[in-house]
């Protein structure tokens, strides 16, 4: 299941899926004219299953974007306005807070909030299976979700406890 660290790894890798499948385009463009037509060791049928593999991946990643945004479609608005703001641009709290007219606390509790959702919709999407071979399969999308569950996790033994 998808907790709310994948989600917000979802969401900061997002921006970056579309530059991923141009870069796989373009090396499927240069792979198939500089090595399709050899007669060499490589030889056309690994040419052949490389751009196959390259294909799958591309798809997955596709299917990746098509799913978040199917997920961020049924939340409500607000949610949405967060979602697509942290998705689209990699700015600090502060200049979220000044885009949303609110105190960072309450920002906080936003995007937390936001997060919470997302996690909720996306475990909740008849498409769960493949997302989470999706994000089990791209490794930098597994990095990204590990930097950010140990980040979350030094900053939560930070924090005071309240009783």
């Amino acid at each position: 299941m998808i907790d709310i660290y994948d989600s917000e790894a979802i969401v900061k890798t997002y921006r970056m899926l579309n530059k991923k499948c141009e870069a796989i385009d373009k090396f499927i463009n240069n792979h198939a004219f500089y090595f399709g037509p050899t007669t060499s060791d490589y030889g056309s049928l690994d040419v052949c299953n490389n751009i196959i593999d390259l294909i799958e991946r591309k798809n997955q990643l596709i299917n990746l974007k098509v799913i978040v945004d199917n997920a961020i479609r049924s939340l409500d608005i607000d949610d949405k306005k967060i979602l697509y703001i942290k998705m689209k641009y990699s700015i600090s709290i502060s200049e979220l807070c000044g885009i949303l007219e609110l105190k960072e606390r309450t920002a906080f509790r936003h995007i937390e909030r936001a997060f919470a959702h997302l996690t909720d919709a996306l475990n909740n999407s008849k498409y769960i299976e493949k997302l989470m071979r999706i994000l089990d399969s791209e490794i930098w999308i597994s990095d990204i979700r590990e930097e950010i569950r140990e980040r979350r996790m030094a900053f939560k033994r930070k924090q005071p406890l309240t009783v």
